[in-house]
């Protein structure tokens, strides 16, 4: 779409006026934000921001809200890292979908629209459409020379299922629809597409090395996650020629990236430095001519969730889950050991990356009155702290009343230390008793943090803090950050101290006279939707709960999913088999002691969701129907594992609050309406 140039800066210099004055500033009295403002707030996503090859400038997406849509839509932006005021440079219906990154040379941006690569001048201007590909490609990145961008694209369909789609044949052989992914690249002058990776496996990641000259990759034999634990890194020419598996095991390898010096490949896994299956993820190297994998460190207590190989070769940078906050870390290879590069309230996203040539890296950091502002540190680690780029969450705390957050700490039953993220009401007074919500999270194998975390309009927490509730989210049993031992307490007995160490959790609040123990809800997505289904079954304190992708059945379940690799280790096999666990998976299937439940619950469920279907809900809600409990199951169509229609989640988040209210506070709800588009 070709924009007039001085309508393009009238457009700016609204928008900039818009974000000075605040992000959807209606008056100048601070009020606490409701669902809508929360859905309408401006976000930096979608696609990883990205620092110029020479440092000067930051090009990022951010959203604005499309209720016509129903979703985010994102566009680029583009910040000079001296400061100045940010420019939009995309204007595009429908926005970008991510693939965001600078050419070697720093002149062109590249991005995906509509399935396909665009290339755009970095000052601006009209994007050019590069790949005409026959099927959506995706995770372009530009070879060193910046002469050939690579991608990833999924086998086009044959003749014969093209007739088959003519003649209206939808017949299809479950496990056997699937089509491969294949490595492609694209000649930037000339437009030649070639195809790199050829075979009966699926290329799910890539990684150039720094000359350009190989190419390290994940491979697996279907795109199916059943098929994770099978796959394998690879490493070949940059031509596809020569190519090697150089791991052979059972774990799945993930986040890969080649050295400097081409030598070796770094990779995460949920292992241990065995490669013994279902440990807090660990970070590891192998050689690119194969061998047994060596952990980088063999006593990181926290788990790693994104790792790179500095320009030196020596060093890598990596970010860590510590529990409720998570920090940037600069590991010596040679020495093993890790310096920490930041600290705060805070977590700092998976979406990092470094720049050589400028000599920094540059991350987003969540915190409780930002969420998500983009920074920079310097590789040298000479700077102590990081230099903040984008502002475009300063005036937050300004316009609306922010809960105030702080770590909460108990222990467990068998007198393990807990902690959990706690949210203020925005009305707090001292003294005085305020309901609470209990959030858990999902996983297992995560955390809550401090921030408000990609899933703010999931989980609403600003929204439900100016309701006058008090939010727990727990990092209970199971939970990363804290070492081995606590993320393992699943296997062999998945509830094991999950639902003490929740219930634990609230009474230290009431002991501190902070929450009132009559007005208690329970809440919680997929694995927390798990647990709050196994929660309703143990005990009636809770008022009302709501539990959105929960499980019901571990036996039903594991002909369900989409992956099943955890679940044969914490319930020590399949159910298939002549000696399996049944009395493991059935004690811990909340199913089992349903007709204890008297809690109002509602049920969330996708019915697109291929890790914990709808079945699953339905399994429950029945159950809690027949017992005469009061309940609801509201399905979203078209949602797969986690919601994301803007529209759906509103609704979620309005019959919530409408229970909330009823059943804890004894008082009724407006429901907030979904602007007109």
């Amino acid at each position: 779409m070709k924009v007039p140039r001085r309508a393009l800066h009238t457009t700016i210099a609204v928008l900039l006026s818009l974000l000075a004055a605040g992000p959807l500033a209606h008056s100048q009295t601070r009020r606490p934000m409701t669902l809508i403002d929360q859905a309408e707030l401006p976000r930096i996503a979608g696609a990883a921001p990205q620092l110029s090859p020479d440092g000067k400038t930051l090009a990022y997406s951010l959203s604005r809200t499309d209720w016509k849509a129903g979703r985010l839509i994102f566009q680029i932006w583009r910040q000079d890292i001296g400061g100045g005021a940010p420019v939009q440079l995309t204007f595009i219906d429908g926005g970008i979908q991510g693939g965001l990154t600078w050419s070697p040379d720093g002149k062109t941006l590249l991005f995906l629209r509509d399935g396909q690569i665009s290339l755009l001048p970095a000052d601006g201007g009209e994007p050019r459409v590069l790949t005409k590909h026959a099927t959506n490609v995706s995770a372009p990145s530009w070879s060193p020379d910046g002469a050939t961008v690579y991608f990833l694209a999924s086998d086009p369909r044959t003749a014969e299922e093209r007739e088959r789609d003519r003649i209206r044949d939808d017949v299809y052989v479950v496990d056997d629809n699937f089509k491969h992914r294949q490595l492609w690249k694209i000649v930037v002058a000339t437009g030649a597409e070639s195809q790199v990776t050829t075979g009966d496996l699926t290329v799910t990641e890539y990684k150039l090395s720094a000359d350009g000259s190989r190419i390290a990759m994940m491979r697996w034999p279907s795109p199916s996650a059943l098929d994770a634990f099978r796959g394998e890194v690879w490493v070949m020419d940059a031509s596809g020629e020569n190519g090697r598996a150089v791991t052979n095991n059972t774990v799945q390898e993930y986040l890969i990236d080649l050295s400097p010096d081409g030598s070796q490949v770094l990779f995460l896994a949920d292992t241990n430095e065995r490669l013994d299956p279902y440990y807090p993820t660990t970070l590891f190297t192998v050689p690119v001519t194969g061998g047994t994998p060596q952990a980088v460190l063999s006593d990181f207590r926290y788990a790693f969730d994104l790792a790179a190989w500095a320009p030196d070769g020596k060093t890598i940078f990596a970010s860590a889950i510590m529990g409720v906050h998570g920090e940037l870390f600069r590991i010596d290879v040679a020495a093993r050991r890790a310096q920490q590069l930041t600290d705060g309230e805070h977590y700092i996203p998976p979406t990092w990356s470094m720049v050589a040539n400028a000599g920094r890296l540059v991350f987003q950091i969540d915190e409780p009155t930002r969420f998500g502002d983009v920074w920079t540190l310097p590789l040298t680690g000479e700077q102590a702290a990081p230099t903040q780029v984008t502002r475009h969450f300063d005036t937050l705390a300004r316009d609306f009343m922010l809960p105030r957050q702080e770590k909460a700490e108990w222990k467990g039953a068998d007198g393990v230390p807990v902690e959990g993220v706690l949210f203020y009401p925005t009305d707090y007074t001292a003294g005085q008793r305020y309901p609470l919500i209990v959030q858990l999270h999902g996983g297992p194998m995560e955390s809550d943090k401090f921030g408000i975390g990609g899933g703010m309009t999931l989980f609403n927490v600003p929204a439900l803090t100016g309701h006058g509730y008090f939010v727990l989210r727990p990092n209970y049993r199971g939970s990363v950050g804290y070492g081995a031992a606590f993320a393992r307490d699943v296997v062999n007995g998945y509830f094991n101290h999950m639902a003490t160490d929740v219930l634990l959790g609230v009474d230290a609040l009431v002991a501190r006279g902070l929450v009132d123990q009559d007005r208690l809800v329970l809440s919680g997505w997929s694995a927390g939707g798990t647990l709050v289904n196994k929660l309703i079954t143990m005990t009636d304190r809770f008022k009302v709960a709501s539990s959105g992708a929960g499980i019901a059945n571990w036996i039903s379940l594991y002909a369900q999913t989409d992956n099943t690799s955890f679940r044969r280790t914490w319930f020590g096999g399949t159910p298939w088999r002549k000696d399996a666990p049944f009395d493991l998976f059935w004690n811990n299937s909340p199913l089992k002691d349903v007709a204890n439940t008297k809690t109002p619950t509602l049920f969330f469920s996708g019915d697109s969701d291929v890790r914990v279907g709808l079945a699953q809900s339905v399994e429950m809600y029945r159950a809690l129907k027949s017992l005469h409990v009061p309940t609801q199951l509201l399905v979203g169509p078209g949602e797969p594992h986690q919601w994301g229609g803007l529209r759906h989640l509103i609704r979620k988040a309005n019959v919530e609050l409408e229970w909330f209210e009823k059943y804890a506070n004894h008082r009724a709800y407006v429901w907030e309406k979904v602007p007109n588009p």
